[in-house]
C-alpha cells in the first residue's frame, strides 16, 4: 500500500478531530517511507505518524506551548515534563492489566484497520485531552520519559 493512500486515511478517518474538536491542519509531510499529519485546536495539537519500516500508527498529543506544538528537547530531561505523549501511554495506563490482550489483537489486523482502531482510541481513551485537560500527562509523563531515555541511551 503507498504511503499516500495511508496518508489519505489517516485524514479521512481522523477528520472527527476537524468536525468535533475544532482542530485544523498544521502541516504534512508524505515521504516515501513515513508521513506525518500534524493538526491543533485552541489547547491540544496532536501529530500522526505512519512509517513503512514499523508498519504501525503512531497518535503523539501534544500540550501547546504559545499556541504552538513544541518539540520536547532532546536530550530528555527528568527535570522537565514532556509536551508529547504518545497515545499507547495513556492507553496502558487506563487499561490497566487489559492493555496486552489489546496489543496481541493489533497484530494482525491492516493498516487501514490500524488507522481506524487508532481513531477509536483516541476517542476512547484520550477525549479529555483533545480538550485541554492534561491531568493524565501528568500520571504517565514518568513512564514516557523513562522509555524515551532507555531510546536516547541505547
Amino acid at each position: 500500500m503507498s504511503i499516500q493512500i495511508i496518508a489519505n486515511a489517516l485524514k479521512q478517518i481522523f477528520y472527527f478531530l476537524q468536525e468535533e474538536y475544532g482542530f485544523k491542519p498544521v502541516s504534512i509531510d508524505i515521504d516515501k517511507e513515513f508521513c506525518v499529519i500534524k493538526m491543533q485546536n485552541n489547547s491540544t495539537g496532536i501529530a500522526l505518524h505512519y512509517a513503512r519500516r514499523e508498519s504501525n500508527i503512531f497518535v503523539y498529543l501534544y500540550r501547546l506551548i504559545n499556541g504552538k506544538m513544541v518539540e520536547d528537547i532532546t536530550p530528555v530531561s527528568s527535570d522537565r515534563p514532556l509536551n508529547s505523549i504518545e497515545l499507547q501511554y495513556i492507553i496502558q495506563l487506563r487499561e490497566g492489566e487489559n492493555y496486552i490482550a489489546k496489543v496481541q489483537k493489533q497484530s494482525s489486523r491492516s493498516v487501514v484497520d490500524l488507522v481506524q482502531e487508532s481513531a477509536d482510541d483516541l476517542k476512547k481513551y484520550a477525549a479529555d485531552v483533545l480538550t485541554g485537560n492534561f491531568e493524565v500527562f501528568n500520571e504517565v509523563d514518568s513512564v514516557a520519559k523513562k522509555r524515551r531515555l532507555e531510546w536516547q541511551n541505547s
